[in-house]
């Protein structure tokens, strides 16, 4: 291969990762039949963690005071070695960062992490993170935020649900900007962290916990 070839593979290389999957369609039923690709714009992993993760850390944030936010310490992050929240969060960017790249990714760190307890009423407003890439992991939801009358409404109709939203572009034709998750225990959100997003208030008795964290990824 002469250097001009290798200039133009490695320039490809580099450019790859900038595109859109021209092979991930996504069929949607009905007449007639269509296959769905969506190849512009950021995407959002999903995982679950253990519960006995997720215990530990609600232990943890029972001994704070709350409602408010909270740091997560170095030796409750790192405990239970390949066990712990670290380590989780650290393997769950890391294939997020492949998938996306191409290649695993020479590191990943998790910069912060810290627990959010909110109550009724209470939203976070729309906002991204300082990072590379970020995520949210539930750990608590009060009992009505399956409440019907709020789900069946939309994050634009002024839904009072708990959900989390993500935001994307504006309202165009032929283009989807916004997406909604109803939170579940245990389930963890990795996401960009330039990624708009925006947690609902909600209805009714308890506290919303959450974690969030910032990840820093070293190509």
């Amino acid at each position: 291969m002469s250097d001009q070839e290798r200039r133009i593979a490695t320039k490809t290389r580099s450019l790859r990762k900038y595109e859109g999957d021209p092979q991930a369609f996504v069929p949607v039923e009905g007449a007639p039949a269509i296959d769905l690709l969506s190849p512009f714009g950021p995407t959002i992993a999903r995982t679950s963690v253990p519960q006995a993760l997720t215990d530990d850390l609600n232990r943890f944030a029972d001994t704070m005071q709350r409602p408010g936010e909270f740091l997560v310490p170095p030796d409750i992050l790192t405990a239970g070695g390949k066990a712990s929240l670290q380590h989780l969060i650290e393997t769950a960017v890391s294939r997020y960062a492949e998938i996306h790249e191409g290649k695993k990714p020479a590191r990943v760190h998790v910069d912060v992490a810290w627990i959010v307890c909110q109550p009724a009423e209470t939203s976070s407003p729309a906002h991204f993170h300082s990072c590379d890439v970020s995520g949210v992991l539930y750990l608590g939801l009060p009992p009505g935020i399956d409440d019907e009358a709020q789900t069946a409404r939309t994050y634009i109709s002024g839904r009072k649900a708990g959900y989390i939203n993500f935001i994307h572009g504006d309202r165009q034709r032929f283009s989807r900007s916004l997406v909604s998750f109803r939170p579940s225990i245990g389930v963890l959100y990795v996401f960009p962290g330039w990624l708009l997003h925006v947690a609902e208030p909600f209805l009714g008795p308890g506290e919303r916990r959450s974690l969030s964290f910032n990840a820093i990824v070293g190509e």
